[in-house]
């Protein structure tokens, strides 16, 4: 489930919402919510999942090159 950021108001992914949950199961709303846009941003300007695409195929052509 993800959290709502009140001062961005936006939803924040779960996995960085945890990132900023101290031990009293508190999220400090304006950190998860700046890492969420700064997430965002990235995956928009680098394209992540072209990224790892690429990355991906990369490895494999490695592979093949390694084993001729």
């Amino acid at each position: 489930m993800s959290y709502f950021s009140k001062f961005y108001e936006l939803d924040v992914r779960e996995s960085i919402a945890k990132e900023f949950t101290n031990s009293s199961g508190e999220v400090d709303d304006m950190m998860a919510g700046l890492h969420e846009i700064r997430v965002r941003m990235a995956e928009k300007e680098y394209n992540i999942k072209g990224l790892k695409r690429k990355a991906k195929e990369n490895r494999a052509e490695l592979r093949t090159e390694w084993h001729k």
